[in-house]
């Protein structure tokens, strides 16, 4: 074979590698070769789900670091939470109770037509406790409290399945003194910090003193005690609504004009209660905060009527003013709220239905499997890629666990007394089966 073709046969295999070492090169980028531009691409993933952007990150490690970029995540929960310009609704969180055993069950809805419709959450706090109730979602992260005393406070964010409970306050409730502790969430954009407020309400019949108020940043875990300069007495268990960060509540306050009904909201960025009117509930009608379309808004309805429900709106100049008359023509059972595209939300004896006001139609419904009638809570959800320091991973509940209490339901025991952590307990739920 001739010199000259060998040398020739050389130089090919050494372009041959050099061309080997560039593809190498690109494969770890895949944006080098893509024709749009780093910045469109990171357009096109803030605007992806949770769960594929997830798979994402495996895909090369600039990929990785930029899902994980403070900025990118703030663009990616703008895209999630923003109102849809066409008529479709956001995914509903919804809590239900168990029709037998009462257990809480935490359920996701989504109502476009490719999602799985109602999916079932492995949750981070355990089902047994009852009474346990979401505090409320803020920016992808849903808040958890044991009542009445506000224990196992927990910070989850169900598309990440990650959470962290929060140390308690070292301040004690006082039996006989105090009733119950109520929780609240907020969020504070200018420092991304989320904060935990812990309500201590006294005992109506033993003084009127107003709630005494502490607050826990995430940014350092610790309480910190507020002043209640309004001097409120708040309502409920938990606040009523969150808004834009901003936690609302029903409450009672005393002044010159003797005892009255207001509603109380935490201002973030001054760290302080402030009040407002309410537009004024007449005996006999029952009223639910609301958040409509990012502003704070109530539905009221007379209790006997199945059929109305009035929609007021407050407004920074004006006030409170009423919206519209809903008419609901098929009547229902329950009103449970209304999301922030203005739909409103009730139970009837077949389940859980949306119904859209603007064409006076039924836009989607679903009913969770042995739900407890009347136990159905929901609230607007908007994923996140979120994460609070010290978060965990939520472990999915053990089969044989699952299995054992399923055992137990049928023989009509209690769950909240066994364990399958015990031998003798797990063969017993067993053998009864």
């Amino acid at each position: 074979m001739p010199p000259s073709k060998g040398k020739g046969n050389g130089k090919k295999k050494g372009k041959g590698k050099g061309s080997s070492k560039k593809t190498k090169n690109t494969l770890s980028d895949p944006t080098s070769s893509c024709i749009f531009p780093r910045e469109i691409i990171s357009n096109i993933l803030s605007r992806l789900p949770v769960k594929t952007l997830l798979r994402f990150r495996c895909v090369c490690k600039p990929w990785q670091k930029l899902i994980s970029k403070p900025n990118f995540i703030a663009t990616h929960f703008r895209h999630s939470s923003s109102l849809p310009s066409v008529p479709c609704t956001s995914p509903i969180f919804i809590h239900t109770r168990h029709f037998k055993s009462f257990d809480h069950v935490l359920s996701l809805f989504d109502p476009h037509p490719e999602s799985s419709p109602v999916v079932e959450l492995d949750s981070p706090f355990p089902s047994y406790f009852q009474d346990m109730l979401v505090v409320g979602c803020c920016n992808g992260i849903v808040c958890l409290s044991q009542p009445p005393w506000g224990e196992m406070i927990t910070l989850w964010n169900p598309a990440m399945r990650q959470y962290r409970t929060i140390k308690l306050s070292k301040t004690k409730p006082l039996m006989g003194i105090h009733s119950c502790v109520s929780v609240g969430l907020a969020y504070d954009s200018q420092e991304n910090d989320f904060l935990i407020l812990s309500l201590l309400c006294f005992r109506p019949a033993e003084t009127r003193a107003p709630d005494e108020v502490e607050m826990c940043s995430t940014k350092s875990f610790s309480w910190k005690k507020l002043k209640n300069e309004v001097g409120f007495r708040v309502l409920g268990l938990i606040c009523n609504v969150i808004i834009k960060g901003v936690p609302y509540w029903r409450a009672i306050v005393e002044d010159a004009h003797g005892s009255r009904e207001v509603l109380v909201y935490f201002d973030v960025s001054k760290k302080v209660f402030d009040k407002l009117p309410t537009p004024g509930i007449r005996v006999g009608t029952k009223g639910y905060l609301v958040n409509l379309e990012d502003s704070l808004g109530m539905l009221i309805w007379e209790k006997t009527d199945k059929y109305n429900v009035n929609v007021w709106v407050m407004d920074d100049e004006d006030g409170w003013s009423k919206k519209c008359n809903v008419g609901i023509t098929f009547g229902f059972d329950r009103t449970l709220g209304c999301l922030r595209n203005g739909d409103i939300v009730v139970e009837d004896e077949n389940g859980v239905l949306l119904f859209d006001p603007v064409t006076s139609s039924v836009k989607a419904k679903f009913s969770i499997e042995n739900a407890k009638k009347g136990s159905y809570v929901i609230f607007d959800y908007s994923e996140s890629l979120v994460l609070i320091g010290g978060m965990l991973p939520v472990k999915k509940e053990a089969a044989e666990d699952k299995l054992a209490r399923e055992y137990l339901l049928k023989a009509g025991i209690n769950m909240k007394v066994f364990t399958t952590k015990n031998p003798q307990q797990a063969a017993f739920a067993t053998s009864i089966a």
